[in-house]
């Protein structure tokens, strides 16, 4: 079985349609296991909450209901969590010390390499060029969407 660590941009592709949407259904439907950093439900709620208060593009309705699926995914076993540990936080200042990407950026390879180690072999699946070529780099099969 197939096992994908799937970042909070590639994720956020799932519940709201953008460009990326259709690549991130492709990848859902397959049989695999599917994970996360526990740090992305906080970063995807709170990118969420700015488009229902700040952009406007989501209303409160619309807000909750995204917010509802994800939370049944992740309680279904659909997406599974991956602890973010102090080792992960030492391995994502290495990964600063490499190259500059942003502090959750570098949490959540730190992460995904951490599943790596521990599932033998994982997809990163990401939005980011930048941190697409960083996991390429690390040794990661990475997916952009």
């Amino acid at each position: 079985m197939e096992n994908y660590f799937i970042d909070t941009s590639a994720l956020f592709k799932r519940y709201i349609l953008e460009q990326g949407t259709e690549e991130i259904d492709d990848i859902f439907n397959r049989d695999a296991d599917f994970y996360i950093s526990d740090i992305t439900i906080i970063e995807f709620i709170s990118n969420l909450k700015r488009k229902n208060e700040v952009t406007g593009e989501l209303n409160e309705g619309l807000y909750s209901k995204i917010k509802s699926e994800l939370f049944k995914d992740i309680t279904q076993q659909k997406i599974k969590t991956v602890e973010v540990s102090p080792e992960t936080i030492i391995e994502a200042i290495k990964l600063l010390d490499q190259k500059y990407i942003t502090p959750l950026d570098s949490i959540q390879l730190a992460a995904a390499l951490h599943l790596n180690s521990l599932k033998a072999s994982i997809t990163f699946v990401c939005s980011d060029k930048k941190l697409y070529k960083l996991a390429e780099i690390q040794g990661l099969k990475s997916i952009i969407v």
